[in-house]
């Protein structure tokens, strides 16, 4: 295999597949990339795998002979990223790999090319189409409440499902639950649901940020999900269910209504949270007409009070919440003011805008801590 390539195209496209490749494995060969060549199609294609997700991207070059070859991942980015000139000139044979840039030449060992493990197959035919912006958004908003517990492997995901006329994804850690749904067509998906590892869908939105062009095609085979972004391609093995019925444990009866603006609201608590428990973070708001006041008492640490203006609908309540939890929340939810719906110092809030974009419903519940004396 011999191909020439431009610098940084090379290194634009190791960037898109390095962070699949593991730091720690028992298999050697997860830390090589494939590189192959096509000599009809003058590209080249580096796939990088941790079993659970692959991923392939192809690129333009001027390849003289195709063929196939298993290169250190992390040494071959480091070697392209620090070289000075525009071209690189790659060749392999067998397990011996050349690398060649003006004055520079390296030589590196690779792996034989057949312990690589047989790459999933893909076909973009039968994908459907999501809106690029869409589905980085939807992940952006959901992806941060899914769960680190190992014990409850249906939680590690988010839960993508669709109707008709609408898309939506769900996540949820126990503590706090996101939940969006936009609208679109999808006639042909209706009543078809997965659970998508977040790793995959946080690939996915970077690879959109660098190179989606309008659409991703998403096609569903068996118990892996595949997205085709642009020249890059994602196939992850998706997680066994079922998700909780997450429409269940969203109150429906929270008629106490707390309006604020968010950006003074996140200010305060960041503030107060520097004394609260390193174990609970735990933040005090006290609810009233005109105002809420935030209040951290710590026993050996100290205590910070705060109060901002705010909207209440009953005369007071007192509810106690994780400030980074809060936080994470309030950070993720656009527009000025935010709402919370709320009804006993035990219960769910159900946080949302107070003014949601058209054909987009978005909302988060938060569970509260119990206050203590």
């Amino acid at each position: 295999m011999k191909f020439s390539i431009a610098r940084q195209d090379l290194d634009r496209a190791i960037q898109k597949v390095l962070s699949v490749v593991s730091p720690k494995t028992t298999l050697p060969v997860l830390a090589n990339f494939l590189v192959e060549a096509n000599e009809k199609k003058k590209s080249i294609a580096i796939t990088a795998t941790d079993l659970d997700m692959t991923v392939t991207t192809t690129v333009e070059a001027d390849v003289e002979t195709g063929g196939g070859a298993t290169v250190p991942a992390k040494r071959f980015a480091e070697i392209v990223k620090e070289l000075r000139e525009a071209d690189v000139q790659f060749s392999a044979e067998a397990e011996e790999i050349g690398i060649k840039s003006g004055k520079s030449k390296f030589r590196i060992v690779g792996i034989p090319i057949d312990e690589f493990p047989t790459l999933p197959k893909s076909d973009p035919a039968s994908a459907f189409t999501v809106e690029a912006k869409s589905l980085a958004r939807m992940v952006d908003k959901v992806s941060f409440c899914t769960s680190k517990d190992e014990t409850r492997p249906s939680l590690n995901g988010a839960f993508w499902e669709f109707t008709a006329d609408s898309m939506g994804m769900t996540a949820t850690d126990g503590h706090r639950l996101a939940t969006f749904k936009a609208g679109g067509k999808f006639k042909s998906l209706a009543g078809k649901s997965m659970i998508v590892p977040p790793k995959a869908l946080s690939h996915a939105v970077r690879i959109i940020g660098s190179e989606a062009n309008g659409n991703v095609k998403v096609a569903v085979q068996e118990n892996h999900v595949v997205l085709f972004i642009g020249s890059t391609t994602i196939n992850s093995r998706l997680l066994e269910g079922p998700f909780p019925n997450y429409r269940q444990v969203i109150p429906k009866d929270n008629d106490k209504e707390f309006i604020v603006d968010r950006d003074e609201l996140m200010s305060a608590v960041r503030r107060v949270a520097v004394l609260s428990d390193a174990l609970t973070h735990q933040v005090r708001l006290t609810l009233g007409k005109n105002k809420v006041q935030l209040a951290v008492s710590t026993p050996d640490v100290g205590e910070a009070k705060e109060e901002i203006p705010g909207s209440f609908t009953a005369d007071q309540l007192e509810v106690g919440y994780n400030a980074n939890y809060l936080l994470d929340v309030l950070k993720h939810i656009d527009g000025k003011e935010v709402r919370f719906l709320l009804s006993t110092a035990v219960g769910a809030a159900v946080v949302t805008a107070l003014e949601e974009k058209e054909d987009e419903e978005y909302s988060c519940l938060l569970m509260p801590l119990r206050l203590t004396a």
